[in-house]
């Protein structure tokens, strides 16, 4: 499995850090988790090279953790590589919007961008496990 978290902008916390690069290594057993901190440029999408592009935005579809983990597997198996693009304070520019194939929302709360990165790398590495049968999830 590859999947490429994009954050519009860089994390600074130096906590927030931390936690996204211990989830990060703890998931190089199951496949590359690549991160990628750029500034969107008005009018450009901030999409790197993938197969299927899922935006993270609070209109999007909710899963719970084992859905998320059977939506991978179906993305991975029938797609190849899987970009979740992360926004900024206010969100995403219309460039990026318009090139997402699924949109995936984390909660009815609005969360800091740095919050809500680290929780996708997370989420992420769970679903993982949870495809592996590792006993993470419980």
């Amino acid at each position: 499995m590859r999947l490429i978290v994009v954050q519009n902008g860089k994390l600074k916390d130096t906590h927030c850090i931390a936690l996204r690069d211990e989830y990060c290594k703890r998931f190089g057993r199951f496949g590359k988790l690549e991160i990628i901190e750029r500034k969107a440029k008005p009018g450009q999408s901030l999409w790197p090279r993938c197969d299927w592009r899922v935006l993270l935005d609070e209109r999007g579809e909710r899963f719970t953790s084992p859905a998320l983990a059977d939506k991978l597997a179906q993305w991975s198996m029938t797609k190849g590589t899987i970009a979740f693009a992360l926004g900024e304070a206010h969100g995403h520019d219309d460039a990026t919007r318009a090139e997402a194939d699924v949109l995936w929302s984390l909660s009815d709360l609005v969360l800091p961008h740095q919050i809500a990165h680290v929780v996708v790398v997370e989420q992420l590495y769970r679903a993982a496990t949870i495809q592996a049968g590792v006993d993470y999830h419980h």
